[in-house]
């Protein structure tokens, strides 16, 4: 907090010295929002005192339920502020979750109160805008997320918004790379039924590849080719132009505050896409700001002016071609997914989709992964090197992989000796060819149950298993077989053994 004496200074150095803003905050050594603040301001009457009374009596309503907004505004602390709880929101969830029903403006003073702060902005005027039916912005914005184990992400929430009716959809992804920003898109606009007439966006790389000098952008071949497919305009805004999509910008904050607070837990992120596109379908029944009628009159005006979607459909996806590595991995933005190390040194191709690889060698599928969004992780799948490991026994145990392996047979692996271990793998590796690594542990599990743990006897066990029982069925004849009269006489054969008396 800056004393009266340094808001002297900034407001002389500013009327009398002709000093700029920002000379002002380097000779103060104050922020350039605080100097500015100060040397625009000409109202000096003293504000109020902020009223610190707090006490339950003194909300006779709101009073059981003042430990519970405590608790929000406690958690709020440790999330993002993007994603803490609003006024209004708080109204909302009391209403809805705790049968509250008292009034907005008691909560309104309450919460005030308990934050102890004042926001103030100042901002340069700008032009108004005309919005044309059938033009979107689209944006993307942060918001945090848990998995259902805890652990806190970082997630990107992509919107398009319709400034003529004010209608917004936002779909959420792991990252802002051009997979996801072409995927949201398509989504949204197969979604909505159609595509935007013109699309005004900033200078997300994944678009723009270079701002060329005279301020024509030259746009990178993904997103071009997305704009050729979908038929619509894109709009570049000018750098560090933001109001310049302000309708978007707005949208990406109403969007965190009202479907992402609570902070979400997200471990399926279709699924979670899915239920954002019914909440902004629900929100449409809300009066629009300054029209007073609702977005969904709006939007179905804006609906009638999109484009048609195309006949075909395009698929996002990136194209690259790697070399195999030795350990026979390919990366992929620092992570390494696992192939085969016989093919180390050669090249695969690559096909790169928003959550999927799929990784293909002389124009045949290899591996399919679902793709990682960490950082130079390792994604290894143990059945791709059954036949090194059965050239190398005595290093299979040690392998990044081997926790892997199905667990009955990691400890059957580390029981045996140098021969059974060879065994061992061999019986592992024809599973893993016949498709059936699923039955590993059965064959095992039954081979115990028998009192028998050699790999003859589990071999036996997973026939049993995997080869099904076959029982041939009697023939069926299509007619009766026919009855034939056939009585043979002896008395040749007798003749040949000297007659009927030595018969």
């Amino acid at each position: 907090m800056i004393n009266m004496a340094q808001k002297k200074y900034i407001k002389h150095l500013w009327e009398n010295e002709d000093k700029s803003l920002r000379e002002i905050a380097r000779i103060t050594e104050l922020s350039f929002p605080t100097v500015q603040k100060y040397a625009y301001q000409d109202d000096w009457t003293q504000e109020a005192p902020i009223e610190k009374d707090i006490d339950p009596e003194r909300y006779p309503v709101l009073g059981p339920y003042l430990s519970i907004i405590d608790e929000w505004l406690e958690n709020d602390r440790k999330e993002p502020r993007k994603q803490r709880h609003t006024v209004r929101r708080i109204f909302a969830r009391l209403q809805k979750e705790h049968g509250y029903g008292g009034s907005y403006g008691s909560v309104k003073k309450y919460v005030r109160k308990r934050k102890r702060q004042y926001q103030e902005s100042r901002s340069q005027g700008f032009l108004p805008i005309e919005a044309p039916q059938g033009h979107a912005q689209v944006d993307f914005g942060e918001f945090k997320y848990y998995d259902s184990d805890g652990n806190a992400y970082t997630g990107h929430s992509l919107t398009v918004s319709f400034p003529y009716s004010n209608a917004a959809w936002s779909q959420v992804f792991p990252s802002e790379n051009q997979e996801c920003l072409l995927e949201g898109l398509k989504r949204i606009f197969a979604y909505i039924g159609g595509t935007p007439i013109r699309l005004r966006a900033d200078n997300m790389t994944t678009a723009v590849a270079h701002i060329l000098k005279d301020g024509e952008r030259e746009m990178s071949e993904g997103f071009a080719r997305f704009m050729l497919h979908y038929r619509f305009q894109a709009d570049f805004c000018n750098p560090a132009a933001g109001n310049e999509k302000g309708n978007v910008e707005n949208k990406v904050g109403y969007g965190r505050r009202n479907f992402l607070v609570p902070v979400p837990v997200i471990d399926d992120f279709d699924a979670f896409n899915r239920q954002l596109f019914q909440w902004c379908d629900e929100d449409l029944d809300r009066d629009h700001y300054k029209h007073g009628i609702s977005l969904r009159q709006l939007w179905s005006e804006d609906q009638k002016q999109l484009l048609t979607l195309p006949e075909h459909e395009y698929r996002v996806f990136r194209y690259e071609t790697v070399r195999i590595n030795n350990y026979g991995c390919v990366t992929v933005d620092t992570n390494k997914y696992s192939v085969t190390p016989h093919l180390a040194g050669q090249m695969a191709q690559l096909r790169i989709y928003h959550d999927t690889i799929e990784i293909y060698h002389d124009h045949a599928l290899l591996k399919t992964y679902r793709r990682s969004y960490g950082r130079c992780e390792e994604i290894l799948d143990w059945t791709q090197y059954v036949d090194l490991m059965c050239k190398k026994p005595g290093g299979a145990t040690h392998t990044r992989f081997f926790d892997q392996i199905p667990k009955l047979w990691r400890e059957h692996l580390r029981a045996a000796d140098k021969m059974e271990k060879k065994s061992a793998l061999l019986l592992l590796r024809e599973m893993v060819r016949d498709g059936n690594e699923a039955l590993c542990d059965d064959a095992v599990a039954m081979a115990h149950e028998c009192g028998r743990c050699d790999a003859d006897s589990i071999r036996q066990c997973y026939y049993m298993i995997s080869k099904a029982e076959r029982h041939p069925h009697p023939l069926k004849f299509s007619a009766d077989t026919p009855t034939i009269d056939y009585n043979p006489t002896l008395t040749a054969y007798d003749g040949l053994m000297g007659g009927d008396g030595h018969g």
